[in-house]
């Protein structure tokens, strides 16, 4: 009795582990079954890309109509060196997370900030590049530090993160604001105001357009570095994305980017993920 007692127990825990077991490998079943994106461009020979358009000098449309920028010389790079034919999505900034989520483009190189809470939806790469919001004026203001300011009169574009990331640093005495980026410009270039808290591509379009009356770096603000979007839960085309910034990082392929385009080197402080 006691022997058929100790069998029934046996089987129904070998039941339960059995039971488990299965539970615990499902997800890693079906994980195995689905294949990655990297496989899947590779075996598709194109990889979809979606680029910005609103975002010179990262992205814009140019004369004929086609997109033009870092990020489309990055975008073509990544196919290049993926061995696959490139096809660019040109999108603004709002649609970048929704047009990744349901597919319609592989990868965003997109000008994208990691931020918490876009990190819920999305994963990143370690950044290629990235955006300086700093107070800009002619070279020959002494400035270096928010300590050095004077009385020296600052623009900037009321409301605007330059606005509140400005205001802290400074006396309120010494900011002037502006409603729009054309006036806030226009102010600062006319000797309106002695300098301007902008971002750094504002500052390269200004002196485009404006040589005679070059502005230079002062004092950084706060730096937003630029990442690579892809969907999460695909860790071979993160691994495969991160190593592509990491080799042209070291090869200089990024530092002649960012000289074409930004017309300055690469940040060497740029983190790492």
């Amino acid at each position: 009795m006691e022997v058929k007692e100790m069998s029934n127990i046996s089987k129904k825990w070998i039941a339960a582990f059995a039971v488990a077991g299965a539970l615990l490998l499902t997800p890693f079943s079906a994980q195995a079954q689905q294949q990655s994106t990297l496989k899947t461009i590779i075996d598709r020979g194109k990889v979809v890309i979606g680029v910005p358009v609103d975002s010179p000098p990262f992205g814009s449309i140019d004369s004929k109509g086609e997109p033009i920028g870092f990020d489309i010389d990055l975008a073509n790079l990544l196919a290049e060196q993926l061995g696959v034919e490139p096809e660019l999505v040109p999108m603004t900034a709002i649609n970048r997370i929704p047009n990744l989520l349901t597919g319609k483009v592989d990868v965003q190189v997109n000008l994208f900030g990691a931020t918490p809470e876009r990190a819920r939806q999305i994963a990143f790469t370690s950044p290629y590049s990235g955006l300086i919001i700093g107070v800009y004026g002619s070279p020959d203001i002494p400035v270096t530090a928010p300590d050095d300011v004077g009385d020296y009169k600052i623009a900037v574009v009321r409301g605007t993160t330059m606005d509140t990331t400005l205001s802290p640093m400074v006396p309120e005495g010494n900011i002037v604001r502006y409603e729009d980026t054309p006036t806030t410009q226009a102010a600062t270039l006319t000797g309106q105001a002695d300098m301007w808290a902008a971002v750094n591509t504002d500052i390269i379009a200004s002196n485009k357009q404006n040589p005679d009356r070059p502005l230079e770096l002062k004092f950084i603000m706060r730096r937003a570095p630029a990442s690579i979007g892809l969907r999460q839960g695909d860790p071979d085309w993160l691994r495969w994305l991160d190593t592509f910034v990491y080799y042209n990082r070291v090869n200089g392929n990024l530092q002649e980017l960012h000289q074409k385009w930004l017309n300055e080197d690469i940040q060497e402080d740029l983190p790492t993920f």
